[in-house]
């Protein structure tokens, strides 16, 4: 996920410390030691009667927009979310990395606020800290504000999205901010390693899964290219408006309907239907070399549910991987605590276009090879009757259900949290989050391993320094796959380890 973090430094000190002292109130009401009541909530859609300390309700709007709200009058702040269903998703490989770019746009000048430096201005008045992000199936932009601001918030809001300038100067001064993000993240060892996995799983569709894009797309974008992802994405029926915090419920809707009544859908809008992401048709397996990397990296991937279309089957794996996380588990003992790996256990990032499950570990150079086939026959002892019990699974689901009931205390972080599963999955796959994990046994876990990752197409990485490959004898397989497959991200550099000399292969 691509962050940009402005505004903070730009805050007059009086805003500032009312702001930070409001936040640092905020968090220590949700320490359980000083609130030790904060964990029961209940979650629900208020149309149906749910009660509860907190809850959240969704009204829609007569334009298409979605408003989440969700009450907390702890502290006198308002979080403002808006959210898209856009991101590399809803790309096409003629402006791939655009929607991360127009995210940088999106907080300058606009019909109503024409400069930039009224536009920060106007940030200083209202005591705003903002940011926003892009990822593969979501845009956020998002801001904190004194509730007593809130129609000031909103229509600030309203105006970013409804009537921005895109002027071209602002473009091309922002374009090498993007520019400047992208080079910084191809200076870090990781980079050619993650864009080549990407390419492997996802093959031609890789790049709707990239949000940062390439820089010569980047380097050229125009200003018609961002009003085509505007006119595209960035409208209202694709869109949630999230509020969270100290506010009277009746004004914030009246706000809302005032302030972003003209923000209308295109004619003939239809949400994008991207195409489906091919299988993995074979194995994949590599070994990259790279400067400044410390230890080994190993990480077997396979694909994994689509969290919108096959909900049941996320619930077993987030279960999975946190029984696999437990350290009074098998596979903690046998690889942690046994002193095989570092660290490792099972990832998987939620999304509804595509699913990755991804078995992890950082280990020493010269066991990563050992640690790559072990784990992967680790994955049938998962399905014995004796590998996981009863009690981890109650744990598991304590745990579960503590932090997700927590969450909900801190609201200007919640109304994020409320953003992406908007975006992602629909409110109500988060709604019945707790029920569904209690539907999840052991059975249905091991039913996910045998359908999932046992005897399924994989990848298996190492990511390791030069001189770890040379010593532990492992070559740098990624060299022709990069040079066929990567081309387009960077210019290769003066050290890069084309020459490295060869060893035992993969």
């Amino acid at each position: 996920m691509f962050n940009m973090f402005r505004g903070l430094g730009s805050l007059k000190i009086r805003s500032s410390r009312f702001l930070v002292a409001c936040l640092a109130m905020e968090a220590a009401l949700n320490s359980p030691i000083l609130n030790p009541r904060s964990t029961p909530v209940a979650f629900g859609n208020t149309a149906k009667g749910v009660a509860g300390m907190h809850q959240f309700q969704v009204t829609r709007l007569p334009t298409g927009l979605d408003l989440v709200s969700l009450q907390s009058a702890k502290v006198p702040l308002v979080t403002i979310v808006l959210v898209v269903k856009a991101g590399a998703m809803t790309e096409t490989p003629d402006i791939r990395g655009l929607t991360h770019l127009w995210e940088h746009m999106f907080f300058k000048g606009n019909q109503r606020i024409p400069t930039q430096e009224g536009f920060n201005k106007r940030i200083r008045q209202l005591g705003i800290v903002y940011n926003g992000d892009t990822s593969p199936e979501m845009v956020r932009y998002y801001f904190t504000l004194p509730s007593a601001f809130l129609d000031d918030g909103l229509q600030f809001m309203a105006d970013a999205i409804s009537t921005p300038l895109l002027e071209q100067k602002e473009l091309e001064r922002e374009r090498q901010v993007v520019l400047d993000e992208y080079d910084r993240s191809a200076a870090r060892p990781g980079f050619d390693f993650n864009n080549l996995q990407r390419v492997l799983m996802y093959g031609n569709q890789e790049y709707r899964r990239d949000p940062l894009g390439l820089r010569p797309i980047i380097s050229q974008a125009t200003r018609e290219q961002l009003l085509r992802i505007k006119k595209e994405v960035f409208v209202p029926s694709n869109s949630a408006l999230v509020v969270t915090g100290d506010f009277d419920q009746a004004k914030l809707e009246a706000g809302v309907k005032k302030h972003f009544a003209s923000w209308q859908d295109p004619p003939q809008w239809k949400p994008l239907v991207p195409p489906a992401f091919p299988k993995m048709s074979q194995d994949h397996q590599f070994a990259m070399a790279r400067p400044l990397v410390q230890n080994a990296y190993v990480e077997i991937s396979f694909e994994g549910p689509k969290a919108r279309t096959m909900p049941q089957e996320s619930f077993e794996v987030d279960v999975l991987s946190h029984l696999l996380a437990l350290k009074s588990g098998k596979f903690y003992k046998k690889f942690v605590d046994s002193g095989l790996i570092f660290q490792g256990g099972m990832g998987y990032y939620t999304q509804s276009q595509a699913g990755e499950v991804n078995l992890y570990a950082t280990t020493t150079p010269d066991s990563a090879q050992r640690v790559a086939t072990q784990l992967v026959d680790e994955i049938k002892e998962w399905v014995k009757p004796d590998y996981f019990t009863n009690e981890q699974l109650e744990d598991v689901r304590r745990s579960l259900m503590i932090n997700h009931k927590r969450q909900v205390n801190q609201t200007s972080e919640y109304a994020k949290n409320l953003a992406f599963w908007w975006a992602i999955t629909g409110l109500d796959y988060y709604d019945k989050y707790l029920d569904n994990l209690k539907k999840v046994g052991l059975k249905e876990v091991q039913g996910f391993v045998t359908k999932w990752l046992l005897g399924t197409k994989k990848m298996t990485s190492i990511l390791l320094s030069p001189e770890d490959a040379k010593k532990s004898g492992i070559t740098d397989t990624s060299i022709p796959l990069v040079e066929r497959y990567l081309k387009d991200y960077q210019i290769p550099s003066a050290d890069s380890p084309a020459g490295m000399k060869k060893g035992a292969s993969l």
